[in-house]
């Protein structure tokens, strides 16, 4: 007995699946609709969350009627702000921006209904660090605000640089001025704590420091070890002595240059690393080499 499905032929099947595949797809109706569906979907997306740019407010044509604009020169124009030794909120300045940013300039009352809202202080230092003019068109243009709440900047302006110009320190009214500042010796901050050694401290270091005499004398103790020996002799007498087939100590020319400007063994020791025996045998190497130039 055959299964059903066997029994249809390959021709049979092809044909099938061709008419359903085809009935599957869209007319071209219904994908313009489909992508014009789409298109309005992403529009609205765009709409409610893309980034918003800032448009520049539009300007109403200046009038020839009425009181000339406020205009108020800014002396502080290139001297504060970030790229200057005071910065954008210097400090001699700051209570006083602070202060009058903090002053009643919407006129309402606090409670219900209404509170006093201050101007922005970074709003005041950018204006007075980007405006060698300030005027009511200037701010509006600087700071992207209305007429009227530009107007308020403006007199906060007007309020706050008499007040600075009395606040600034010396150097800023010397650069101002135009100035040079006096060069100031240069102060050494000690920060060491040890004290200077009175009187009876130094004699008694410069009797620890003598010369003990307890087995020879201070002749015989200067005679042993010269302080200062012909330095050509002490550098040219090692090559006598070291045969032909040995290598030089690489210390010994030093430690023949300390002991020629008189200093003890012990110190060469540490200093050079090279151990006080072979110390004590290059220092009588010279002194037979200069004896025998002394008795010739």
């Amino acid at each position: 007995m055959q299964h059903s499905l066997a029994s249809k032929s390959p021709t049979d099947t092809a044909a099938t699946n061709k008419s359903l595949s085809t009935s599957d797809l869209l007319s071209p109706a219904e994908l313009e609709a489909l992508n014009a569906h789409i298109a309005a979907n992403a529009d609205r997306w765009l709409a409610d969350n893309a980034p918003k740019t800032k448009t520049k407010l539009p300007r109403k044509p200046k009038s020839t009627r009425g009181p000339k604009p406020k205009v108020i020169e800014n002396p502080f124009y290139g001297f504060i702000g970030c790229t200057t030794y005071w910065g954008r909120y210097p400090v001699f300045a700051l209570d006083i921006i602070e202060g009058i940013a903090r002053l009643d300039w919407h006129d309402r009352p606090i409670g219900i209904g209404g509170k006093s809202m201050p101007l922005s202080v970074r709003n005041l230092a950018v204006t007075l660090e980007s405006l060698p003019v300030v005027t009511n068109e200037a701010v509006q243009e600087l700071l992207q605000l209305g007429e009227r709440h530009a107007r308020r900047y403006v007199k906060a302006i007007e309020m706050i640089v008499p007040w600075m110009m009395e606040s600034r320190p010396r150097s800023l009214i010397n650069e101002m001025d135009g100035i040079d500042p006096e060069p100031k010796a240069c102060e050494w901050d000690d920060r060491d704590d040890l004290c200077k050694p009175s009187a009876e401290e130094l004699a008694k270091l410069q009797n620890d420091l003598r010369t003990f005499t307890e087995f020879k004398t201070e002749e015989e103790y200067e005679s042993e070890y010269p302080i200062q020996p012909a330095l050509v002799n002490v550098v040219a007498l090692p090559v006598r002595h070291e045969p032909q087939n040995r290598h030089q100590h690489p210390k010994k020319l030093d430690v023949l240059k300390m002991l020629a400007q008189g200093v003890a063994v012990k110190t060469i020791e540490r200093c050079a690393g090279v151990s006080a025996k072979t110390i004590r045998k290059w220092r009588d190497e010279i002194k037979t080499v200069q004896d025998e130039l002394q008795a010739a």
